[in-house]
């Protein structure tokens, strides 16, 4: 009795999935599919299914249902004896296929469909001791034939004409937010573009041996379950923000015009997902300045511990006091995120056994981490940059004798060594994109989601996260607290990091400033962004204001499957149906009046719909509505020619065979 109360609540809120619980841990993977690529296909599917693993043919079946007769039951029973694992729904529960989670049917393992014969009362015309004496003369692999892989559903879902066009297959890959450059799908891109036909196509052979081994995240891409489902309507709306904050211009920039720097904007964003997408002046240099400062405040961290750094330095807000001369109650600099704190945190690291011993290897190290941040992108130290900032270090020289005097240092510290660590890390020279990488770095609980490398721990990126939050836009640091939510650190240079935890990281670069330091049109863009699409920490997301679902894709009803496949059919959005179809909607589904998605498609005359619901689907085209009315009916009456000529030579083939 304790064990069923104890798992309702996990069944109810699938975010106490989050405990560090190997019980929910299996309840999650369960549900969302885990990492396991064939379990995408089904969340639900508790088995585990090796890389292009054996998976039931069942969205054929149920897209042709067949009465439950003998035959089939004999067929459950050929599949037990032959060794084949099968599994029983519970009753009231619907049984889990993986490519449809439609009503229980016969297994395709042995059963052939196209010489089904029975009797009127479900009884085999053959005979039953025919029957079991042909048991133990199945042929291993004829039953592997029934069985259908990941790869085949992938392959049906795009084929025509007995090949898959590449440019199709990928610019669907692409459209979610995936680039070519990606290191998880590039080998895949290289060898299928290296083996296509001369007309583009592939075959099922080769389209098996490039897929092999990445199934797992093309499913996932194609079946929307990234983090922002609908990457397309989501680029449109950041672009359009994008644009608003670029016509923005304030009196010094005016006067500053002459410039050409000044003029410069750009923006990058990665998910937490791996999804890119890149406006303006992204691929510029420019410096990490100040934004290095956390990134060493979290390697100190996961170094040490968060108790030994706060024991040097504190974990306040942003100093309100005009002088950096000051310090704590404690006598320690207030935040890592100000000029003191950073020259302490600095310190720390010369004693990271982890980091090296030379002083060179020091810097080195911290690199190496950066460029592990986002995924060895563009991260260098820019040498000129660094020569003039250790000829103009007065004033840090001043704030490290100021230190000293306080005894804030650890023991055995080479403060000029601890001087020239700061000054490289300011020096250190980003992209937006390498930028936006580190940042979704960040959101991803420091595992970097284009390489899968935890390069920090979970708690160092917590706390890293919270000084952010609290004192890493400067002066204007409740403010934009009050209006995102979010953490965010910005430089002199006017880069400004942001991290939306969980979702995606957010790389601004303007060179304009405000009063306060800031980037002003980097702060502006992040707070439309959060205000479009609701990521303030505590809005409350109704799917009447929400423009884009970013949250982790959930199992919808079958009432939403049947609306989605619907919608998505009269709209003519094939790409839409493509992912409804591997996420395990059926396209025969119907609504109230008895009209399934071709009936809509050929009321609109959408022929690539019409075309992609008969040959990859597996539509039905001679169904009937409550009016007895066929898809070819409902394009004759709607005067539809071209689709009243597709779906008569749909008829026609089907007469004739």
């Amino acid at each position: 009795m304790e064990n069923h109360q104890t798992s309702d609540p996990s069944e109810e809120n699938p975010f106490l999935c989050f405990q560090r619980t190997p019980s929910l841990r299996r309840k999650w993977r369960k549900r969302y599919g885990g990492l396991d690529g064939n379990k995408l296909l089904e969340p639900n599917e508790e088995e585990d299914l090796p890389e292009n693993g054996l998976m039931k043919d069942s969205h054929l079946e149920r897209n042709s249902p067949q009465p439950r007769s003998a035959e089939n039951q004999e067929t459950l029973l050929v599949a037990k004896v032959g060794g084949l694992r099968t599994r029983t729904a519970p009753q009231g529960q619907k049984p889990v296929n993986l490519v449809t989670p439609g009503p229980t049917g016969a297994s395709a393992f042995v059963n052939n469909r196209k010489q089904r014969s029975s009797s009127p009362h479900g009884e085999p015309l053959c005979h039953r001791n025919q029957f079991w004496n042909s048991i133990t003369k199945v042929d291993s692999q004829q039953l592997h034939s029934k069985k259908k892989v990941a790869a085949d559903v992938l392959f049906e879902s795009f084929a025509s004409e007995g090949g898959v066009n590449m440019a199709n297959f990928f610019e669907a890959v692409w459209s979610s937010g995936i680039r070519k450059s990606d290191p998880r799908i590039k080998d895949c891109y290289l060898l299928m573009k290296k083996l296509q036909q001369a007309d583009g196509t592939v075959d099922r052979n080769t389209f098996h041996r490039c897929v092999t081994g990445f199934v797992s995240f093309i499913l996932k891409a194609l079946q929307g379950r990234f983090v922002i489902p609908d990457f397309p309507t989501f680029t449109e709306e950041t672009q359009k923000i994008f644009m608003k904050c670029k016509q923005l211009s304030s009196f010094k920039s005016e006067l500053d015009s002459l410039e050409n720097d000044s003029r410069k904007w750009g923006v990058s964003i990665c998910t937490a997902d791996g999804q890119r997408l890149s406006l303006g002046d992204c691929a510029e240099p420019c410096l990490l300045g100040e934004c290095s400062w956390p990134l060493l405040y979290g390697i100190a961290v996961e170094q040490f511990s968060a108790d030994y750094v706060h024991r040097y330095v504190g974990m306040e807000e942003f100093s309100k006091h005009d002088s950096s001369f000051t310090l704590t109650k404690q006598g320690i600099p207030h935040s890592p995120l100000v000029e003191t704190g950073a020259i302490i945190t600095s310190s720390l690291l010369q004693l990271a056994a982890g980091l090296g011993v030379e002083e060179e290897e020091k810097y080195e190290s911290v690199l190496n981490l950066f460029r592990r941040l986002c995924n060895k992108g563009n991260v260098n130290l820019n040498c000129t940059r660094h020569q003039n900032l250790r000829k103009e270090s007065i004033r840090l020289h001043a704030l490290s004798f100021f230190l000293q005097e306080k005894k804030c240092f650890p023991e055995s510290v080479d403060i000029g060594a601890a001087l020239d660590l700061m000054l490289q890390g300011l020096s250190t020279e980003v992209t937006c994109e390498s930028g936006a990488a580190m940042a979704a770095t960040l959101a991803n609980g420091g595992l970097c989601p284009l390489s899968d490398d935890q390069v920090l721990g979970p708690s160092s990126v917590r706390n890293t996260l919270s000084m952010m939050q609290v004192a890493g836009m400067n002066d204007y640091s409740r403010t934009f607290h009050f209006k995102t939510s979010i953490p965010a650190k910005s430089s002199k240079n006017g880069l400004v990091l942001a991290v939306v935890p969980g979702v995606m990281g957010i790389a601004c670069w303007s060179p304009e400033l405000d009063a306060f330091g800031n980037s002003w049109k980097g702060v502006h863009f992040c707070q439309e962004l959060v205000s479009a699409f609701q990521l303030h920490s505590f809005d409350i997301k109704t799917p009447f204001r929400q423009v884009v679902t970013y949250r982790q894709w959930k199992a919808e009803s079958e009432g939403y499957q049947i609306m989605n496949v619907l919608l998505a059919a009269y709209r003519g959005d094939v790409r839409s149906l493509r992912r409804y179809l591997l996420s395990g909607a059926d396209v025969n589904s119907v609504d109230y009046d008895g009209r399934s998605a071709l009936h809509v498609a050929a009321s609109e005359g959408h022929l690539e719909v019409i075309k992609f619901l008969i040959e990859n689907a597996g539509a039905d085209h001679m169904a009937t509505d409550r009016w007895g009315n066929t898809p070819l009916q409902e394009s004759l009456r709607y005067k539809h020619s071209h689709a009243v000529q597709l779906l008569r030579r749909y008829k026609d083939h089907h007469e004739s065979s």
